[in-house]
Order: structure tokens, then sequence, then C-alpha cells
């Protein structure tokens, strides 16, 4: 909502005067709070959006979601979207991230969240519950993180 506002306004005070300088509102309004729930969707709960796999917010701009991986060695796949796979909101891997759609334990991917097809892949060494972290601090570029709880 503050980024509409801001955006309204800005397009505002640009009608009023062609001399001011528009800042990049990237820079001015980096990491924005969510305007919707987001889940953690893939092959271990049939591609739904389930509430026990809501994100949840941390911490400015950082939101996370505990998935529990019960076959060691077996590769998962999953996205990150609203409940509507809307644009904007349907998270996989980035095709520019050099590491691939495959995830390794507390290395940074980047997302696509404008993507139809791309999901990201983790194959456990053990099973257990994991935390699946997406960082919006660079709205262009959010990062995909997992980690063992």
């Amino acid at each position: 909502m503050k980024r509409i506002l801001t955006v309204a306004l800005v397009a505002l005070l640009s009608a009023c005067s062609s001399q001011i300088q528009m800042p990049d509102l990237s820079d001015v309004l980096p990491g924005q709070e969510l305007d919707r729930t987001m889940y953690l969707r893939g092959d271990f709960n049939l591609w739904d959006a389930e509430t026990q796999y809501e994100f949840t917010q941390v911490a400015p701009a950082l939101y996370q979601a505990q998935v529990k991986f019960s076959t060691p060695g077996k590769v998962y796949e999953f996205k990150i979207a609203d409940m509507e796979w809307s644009a904007g909101y349907n998270c996989g891997v980035s095709e520019q991230d050099p590491t691939g759609q495959s995830l390794t334990l507390g290395q940074s991917v980047v997302a696509d969240c404008d993507t139809t097809y791309n999901y990201f892949s983790f194959t456990p060494a053990i099973k257990g519950s994991y935390i699946v972290s997406i960082d919006y601090h660079n709205n262009d570029q959010p990062k995909v993180t997992i980690t063992k709880k």
C-alpha cells in the first residue's frame, strides 16, 4: 500500500513539474512488505497452497517457511507462490542464476517471480525439518536460501 501511494505521489509530482528529477524507486523503496500470503508449493504437497507452508515475515523483507523432507537422497521440487500463481508472485529459479535450479544448504540463489516452469530443487542428505527463506531486499532479484532447522 505504501508503495502504491508513493508511486501515485511521484506521478502527481512529475505531472506538476518537468524540472523535478525522480529517483529510481527500487533504490528508495527496497524490501517492501508483501501484500499477500505466499506459500511453499511443491511435489511434497501436490503443489497446493497449504497453511502449514505459509511464509511468515521474520525480519524486514525476509520471509520463511518450514518443510519436512523425509526421504534422504530424493530430489524435491518446489516453488514459492501465492494462492493463484499470479504474475510477479510465482517464484522459481532465475535462468540467469549460474548455480542452476538445485539449491545447496546455506547458499542463496536468485529467484524469478514471473516464471511459470522454473522450479527450485533440493536433495536433502538427511531427513528432517528445513527452512526455506526468501529475501526481498532487492525487489528485482529476490534470493532464496534453504537451511537445516
